[in-house]
């Protein structure tokens, strides 16, 4: 409840704003862009609701100790892993891969991720109703306790920009 809260006042202080000035809205009180993201981001999202299906990309990058001194963060994500999966489901959306980021191919080698996951979900608004559900809110605490930093990236399919014939 309390972070449906910040993002209520979050969303009023955007309105506030003409311009999302992401310098702005990621120095808002009590949020962490790299685990909250920011006004901006959720009020996109908010007004493509209905669009789907979509598929979330997780990048995640785990404390050394979780925040609650119960182990690891990955130890904590596992713990927030095992009792998110049953929301994740009743809300439609589905694990469809995860896996260890091992290794830099390419980009910045300054923000490295330990695991990726891809979540298939009907429609963007079951995300979002994952994320007001109350029983949920009582267990994402593990996912906080577990996390450095993440980015959640919505992928559309649209495949016609690979497709030479488009060209």
């Amino acid at each position: 409840m309390m972070r449906i809260m910040r993002w209520i006042s979050a969303l009023v202080m955007l309105f506030a704003v003409t311009a999302c000035d992401s310098e702005l809205v990621n120095k808002l009180p009590g949020a962490d862009p790299w685990l909250d993201g920011n006004p901006g981001q959720f009020a996109s999202f908010l007004a493509n609701a209905d669009e789907g299906p979509v598929v979330m990309i997780n990048l995640l990058k785990f404390r050394e100790q979780s925040l609650d001194g119960d182990g690891t963060g990955a130890e904590a994500y596992a713990r927030y892993g095992e009792l998110a999966g049953p929301f994740v489901e009743k809300h439609g959306g589905k694990l469809i891969w995860a896996g260890a980021a091992t290794q830099h191919l390419v980009g910045d080698i300054a923000y490295d991720w330990d695991a990726v996951l891809l979540v298939s979900w009907p429609k963007r608004q079951n995300l979002i109703d994952l994320g007001g559900d109350e029983a949920y809110e009582a267990i994402a605490h593990h996912r906080l306790n577990g996390l450095e930093r993440t980015m959640l990236i919505a992928l559309d399919e649209q495949a016609s920009f690979l497709s030479p014939a488009a060209n």
